[in-house]
């Protein structure tokens, strides 16, 4: 047994002492996803984060925080608690980025994207020829549909998982909460 040992210190050692190398990962060219967004959709977040923020300011609209849980069973006004701000507050500060480059916005009815628990909402690009989101188009057709979506990111952001509850039941929770 301690030869085995001895064996495995050295392998250890060699190994340390080698020159790290690349993986494979490594060899592809990157995907960036951290794409600030263009000067116009900036301004159409900007506008419809700023109603949605102040329609989470109201008490029954902030009650969304407990009616969703993530997948552990917690609040999401519990995992909001930690970090010490409203939840308008929160989505003040949350980073929207162009989702042009991510895979999930190749699907046309897909307006934004988020992962749960990570804070940060992607844009979905309008479509080839344009140079506006489907968010900006969302805002100019439908301006508290619009509103109501960008609350729903951010209780995905949160972690809320989707399926349950499907987006469309987030969506209109959402919109039943937050007149």
């Amino acid at each position: 047994m301690s030869d085995l040992r001895s064996f495995a210190r050295v392998c250890f050692l060699v190994a340390a002492m080698l020159p790290p190398t690349r993986s494979l990962e490594a060899a592809r060219k990157p995907v960036l996803f951290n794409r600030p967004l263009n000067s116009y959709d900036r301004g159409v977040v900007q506008r419809v984060r700023a109603r949605a923020a102040a329609k989470l300011d109201d008490p029954e609209c902030g009650k969304l925080l407990t009616d969703f849980k993530d997948r552990g069973g917690r609040t999401l006004e519990t995992n909001l608690q930690p970090l010490g701000v409203s939840a308008s507050e929160y989505l003040l500060q949350l980073s929207f980025l162009d989702g042009s480059r991510l895979p999930a916005c190749r699907t046309l009815s897909v307006i934004m994207a988020t992962t749960p628990g990570v804070p940060r909402v992607f844009v979905c690009p309008a479509g080839a020829g344009r140079v506006t989101s489907r968010l900006s188009l969302m805002e100019f057709e439908r301006g508290s549909l619009a509103e109501a979506m960008v609350i729903h990111e951010m209780l995905h952001t949160l972690g809320l998982g989707e399926n349950p509850p499907s987006t469309f039941e987030i969506t209109e929770r959402v919109r039943d909460r937050c007149r």
